[in-house]
């Protein structure tokens, strides 16, 4: 056992000399374990090891599970930080499931206890956790990334106990005579996740087959790498169909998008939703469904997402954002040559003669305007009620509002689309066109050059 948690933790390098890790042990077998093996590992490899165990102050005997804890880390000589948790308080208080709750309060704790940004947080799942993992992500909906589970190595999180199973845990603890204590939540089938290990797990393995759990975990150990192989080539589509990416909002270009087969639309909808909930807990295949269904529908269609997300079909963007974002951003006056900075962007600007032999640029972030014709002082900003800008040489002009309705620019877009100004008379919309009033001509003296970093 010892040899075979040995050779997993290097396998994946999990633990390195100089590191700070913190061991979250409840008291059952598997955090029991996972205590005596890390203790174990000290004497190869220099780390500091921590304990910290949470009182989530349900049960009656939960003081008794703090004092065999701190009991077995004195014997040790390892640190021990104990935390008193009124767990059910606080799920309520924010709206969560106890376990969500114990789970959060957990790594906030650990966080706490840590002296280094770099530390390690080493938990104590096993085989049986990976397949009922598994199999309760199959029994909610799920895609690749829930048959691949649980991950050896997962941020700064490390599992050691992933190459072994709970029987072989506590076969390890009987040999050498360590007792443990029993939560008594995990007997009650109260719980779907204690439904899974309870009831079956256990009727597979008697009447199906004898390596059930095994079977399970093996196919997960195998996903992962498919899992690994799939988000690689998922985050290059998923760049190449982003128009916009910010930490509020993803929005897809649909012509892109609908040039991807199924499985990557799946994919980088999964990704675009990791990104702005920071993982993917709560977000399951019926999300990306709804999101996906809202392709076909004419006309401005949404459908609202966990996590005060929302996703919005227009024109030919599909955007999936924050539902509070507030769009918008000050103006800037352009006094002078020189490098502005607004609405996220960099903005070069420099004037100059102009020769009727320059080439003028064709780029879309690099303008050349006739700089004789500007009245006012330029500004770039958000749109204004009364901005308009010029069509065509017969100096027919359009209302901005309609210029952008007839470009299909989503509405959440329009108010935080770059304009250069010239009091109501836009020279540019950036990344658009530009107004036919300020091209250059054959009376053209001087130029402004507006270029976006």
């Amino acid at each position: 056992m010892k040899k075979i948690i040995k050779d997993y933790i290097e396998q994946f390098n999990m633990i390195e000399d100089g590191d700070e890790v913190i061991a979250g042990v409840s008291g059952g077998a598997d955090s029991v374990c996972l205590l005596l093996l890390l203790s174990d590992y000290q004497k190869i490899r220099n780390f500091c090891l921590k304990v910290v165990h949470i009182n989530h102050m349900i049960r009656t005997e939960a003081e008794e599970d703090a004092r065999f804890v701190e009991k077995l880390c004195d014997k040790l000589g390892i640190q021990f930080y104990l935390f008193n948790e009124d767990v059910m308080s606080q799920a309520k208080e924010l709206g969560l499931s106890t376990e969500e709750a114990g789970r959060r309060i957990r790594y906030i704790r650990f966080a706490q206890v840590a002296q280094s940004s770099c530390a390690k947080i080493a938990v104590a799942h096993n085989r049986n956790d990976v397949a009922e993992t598994v199999l309760f992500n199959i029994f909610r909906g799920t895609g690749v990334e829930g048959l691949s589970s649980l991950l050896p190595v997962n941020g700064n999180i490390i599992r050691p106990l992933l190459g072994v199973t709970r029987a072989q845990i506590e076969e390890y603890l009987k040999q050498n005579k360590q007792e443990y204590r029993t939560d008594s939540t995990n007997l009650s089938n109260e719980y779907a996740r204690n439904r899974i290990r309870n009831v079956i797990l256990p009727y597979a393995e008697e009447n199906i087959v004898s390596n059930a759990i095994d079977h399970i975990a093996d196919l997960s150990d195998k996903m992962i790498m498919v899992r690994e192989h799939i988000a690689c080539y998922a985050g290059q589509m998923k760049d190449d169909v982003l128009t916009e990416c910010s930490d509020v909002i993803r929005i897809i270009d649909l012509k892109k998008f609908e040039r991807l087969d199924r499985l990557m639309k799946h994919e980088v909808i999964l990704l675009c939703l990791e990104e702005l909930t920071q993982g993917r807990k709560d977000i399951t295949q019926i999300h990306v469904e709804n999101i996906l269904s809202l392709i076909d529908k004419d006309g401005e269609k949404r459908c609202s997402l966990p996590y005060d997300l929302e996703a919005v079909k227009q024109y030919d963007t599909l955007s999936i954002r924050r539902k509070s974002i507030i769009r918008g951003f000050d103006e800037c006056e352009i006094k002078s040559d020189g490098i502005y900075s607004v609405g996220g962007k960099s903005i070069c600007i420099r004037q100059f003669e102009y020769d009727s032999t320059m080439i003028i640029p064709e780029n879309a972030y690099t303008k050349w305007f006739d700089y004789d014709k500007i009245i006012g002082c330029l500004k770039i900003r958000g749109r204004q009620k009364g901005d308009y800008i010029t069509i065509n040489s017969s100096q027919q002009t359009k209302s901005i509002k309609d210029y952008m309705i007839d470009c299909k620019i989503p509405r959440e877009q329009r108010d935080s689309t770059l304009l250069v100004a010239d009091g109501s008379h836009i020279l540019w919309v950036i990344g658009k066109r530009i107004s036919e009033h300020y091209k250059i001509s054959e009376s053209t003296k001087h130029v402004i050059e507006i270029k976006i970093e």
